[in-house]
């Protein structure tokens, strides 16, 4: 009686153990768009949130617009000026198109809300190949 107690124990902590990973990604599941977002680290800006969205023309279904929205955290123990360019890269890594955001933030300060500062669009001739995005943070050097 004692051995196959034993025995069941052995396997149901064989198949727990077994079943530790399968819950990464399921079978067919396409990345998310946020993994098409590439942050540049940075030392005085962390990404907090990221999303990238394809707005499709209603008729044609083909894509007529991009949009990036990004919230930041200044992790710099000081009030921090800095430049954020976005730019849109189709899958050749061929540039298609940068936008550039400017932000002033006092130490610690975390977006809480999205603004039209927060969001990057691109609705230009190239539009229908982009296929990813990086995000860079530079510091603007007070003069």
């Amino acid at each position: 009686m004692k051995s196959r107690g034993m025995i069941i124990l052995a396997a149901c902590l064989i198949v727990a153990l077994l079943l530790c990973g399968c819950n990464e990604k399921p079978t067919g599941e396409q990345n998310s768009l946020s993994d098409k977002i590439i942050f540049m680290p940075s030392d005085v800006f962390k990404l907090i949130h990221k999303s990238l969205t394809f707005t499709r023309d209603k008729k044609s279904g083909e894509i007529v617009q991009v949009t990036v929205v990004m919230q930041f955290q200044n992790i710099a123990d000081r009030y921090v000026n800095a430049n954020v360019s976005v730019v849109f890269y189709d899958s050749n890594n061929t540039e298609l198109y940068v936008g550039y955001r400017e932000f002033s933030f006092k130490a610690g300060w975390t977006d809480t809300s999205i603004t039209p500062a927060n969001i990057v669009t691109y609705d230009g001739e190239n539009v229908t190949k982009v296929d990813h995005v990086v995000i860079t943070v530079h510091e603007i050097e007070d003069m």
